[in-house]
């Protein structure tokens, strides 16, 4: 994975694990014109929000102690959903030829959740991987910084 420089028809990929955005560089290597092919988008309340009840509890098998037992983080289970959505539809896409390098740029807890998701098809086409969050930039100013990402790395 040592591409330093975003080329014309990379596609690329930027999450931070509630929302995705699927996008392709229509400009040059120079002057990247980002345009936007997918999003998806998902409000994901804080766990706190989504579960209500208490930790569970347990006996012990010997002796009268009890312990808790660990919830479930239903936030993460949201966001793994998301993950796997995207990575199912690159795929689907890479199967149809739409694309042939990927760029994925997400937050680094998503960067990982991604992967895991990723067939191994996919897997192969991935050109360059940055561990920092752009969703939350206009996709005008997100080319220029992504390029900028790649030649630092």
């Amino acid at each position: 994975m040592a591409v330093d420089r975003l080329k014309y028809k990379d596609w690329i990929v930027a999450t931070d694990g509630g929302r995705a955005l699927i996008l392709r560089n229509d400009g040059t290597t120079l002057q990247p014109r980002l345009t936007v092919l997918r999003k998806h988008d998902q409000n994901v309340p804080p766990t706190r929000d989504l579960g209500t009840d208490k930790p569970g509890r347990t006996h012990s098998g010997i002796g009268p102690g009890r312990s808790s037992i660990e919830p479930t983080d239903l936030h993460q289970q949201a966001e793994d959903r998301l993950m796997k959505e995207v990575a199912d539809g690159l795929a689907e896409d890479l199967r149809e030829g739409k694309f042939s390098t990927l760029i994925v740029a997400a937050a680094p807890t998503s960067l990982g959740t991604l992967r895991k998701a990723m067939s191994d098809e996919l897997r192969k086409v991935v050109a360059a991987e940055v561990a920092k969050n752009f969703t939350g930039m206009e996709v005008g100013k997100l080319g220029d910084a992504l390029s900028q990402a790649l030649e630092a790395a």
